[in-house]
């Protein structure tokens, strides 16, 4: 709450903990800027004349805040010219309450802007879930393919502003087919989900792992001018260890993985596409194998 009449911040104030709100009060508009921002209170009560940094101009530099764009902002006046009180609506302001001030309009006022800022977190909070779910892969809880394709071009755009190296790896689950076919698609997605934890484990948190689709994944390292050592690892961590379906069996499977590093000029589809043809050449040379982009084609020559 800020009000620069101390009288009047007391009387307010008693009112709002009187109804069990908590109440940080300012006496200027500098203090309650400086507290809006620090604090993101639920509702601010402001007084919109202030000596110094006014009302309004509290309230432009709190709507030009991402952080404070949205906060329910009440003011207090004296002002009842409809002139007045609308240009503060058009620039923001949720309500006002004119003085004198009635108790009893004041807390349905305040009600009222809770209720204002419970429904705009809750439309954030479904809008922040349906955007992760458009970008999640159900099954596997990686990214998916639309969510990787982005990935991949910020990832090589930041390469290439900062000049440093990346890889892509494509991952493929070897024989899987056969698993549907021998034990039903609920092992194969147990399957599935078990080679996503695996790898997603031994990479770091700046990696990116994505379902790239069916039984194939992308990886996305970026600093990493060389993925052998990695590709090699969670090989290993795929292979070496049976994977438990449900509690009735365990399974082991293997994966290919081909990788390339990026040239420093090619698109992400140049780069997974190189990735993809060594993938071809560890699938065609017995697979469970790491092939580098090249690798096959320079030992045939």
């Amino acid at each position: 709450m800020a009000e620069d009449s101390a009288l009047l911040r007391r009387m307010l104030g008693d009112v709002l903990r009187g109804h069990g709100w908590t109440v940080l009060e300012a006496g200027d508009g500098e203090t309650a800027l400086r507290l809006a921002q620090a604090e993101i209170p639920s509702v601010l009560l402001m007084a919109r004349e202030m000596e110094g940094l006014d009302g309004m101009a509290v309230l432009d530099a709190l709507r030009a805040d991402p952080r404070t764009a949205d906060m329910p902002i009440v003011f207090v006046t004296g002002h009842t010219d409809a002139r007045d009180l609308a240009e503060g609506l058009e620039r923001g302001a949720h309500d006002y309450v004119r003085k004198p001030v009635d108790p009893v309009e004041l807390v349905a006022r305040i009600r009222t802007a809770l209720r204002l800022r419970a429904l705009h977190d809750e439309l954030a909070r479904r809008n922040a879930e349906l955007e992760q779910l458009a970008r999640t892969d159900v099954l596997t809880g990686l990214a998916n393919r639309r969510h990787a394709d982005d990935v991949l071009r910020s990832t090589i755009a930041s390469s290439r502003r900062h000049n440093r190296a990346m890889c892509a790896v494509l991952v493929d689950i070897d024989r899987f087919k056969s698993v549907n076919d021998a034990h039903g698609h609920a092992a194969g997605d147990a399957v599935l989900r078990e080679v996503a934890v695996r790898l997603t484990a031994g990479l770091r948190e700046e990696d990116v792992a994505a379902r790239w689709g069916g039984e194939e994944f992308l990886l996305l390292l970026p600093d990493s001018p060389d993925a052998t050592i990695v590709c090699e690892r969670l090989r290993a961590s795929i292979a070496d260890r049976p994977i438990n379906v449900h509690g009735l069996l365990e399974l082991y499977v293997s994966a290919s993985f081909g990788w390339a590093p990026w040239t420093g000029e090619e698109t992400g589809e140049a780069l997974v596409g190189r990735a993809d043809v060594a993938l071809y050449a560890a699938k065609a040379d017995g697979r469970n194998r790491v092939v580098a982009a090249g690798e096959r084609l320079r030992e045939a020559a």
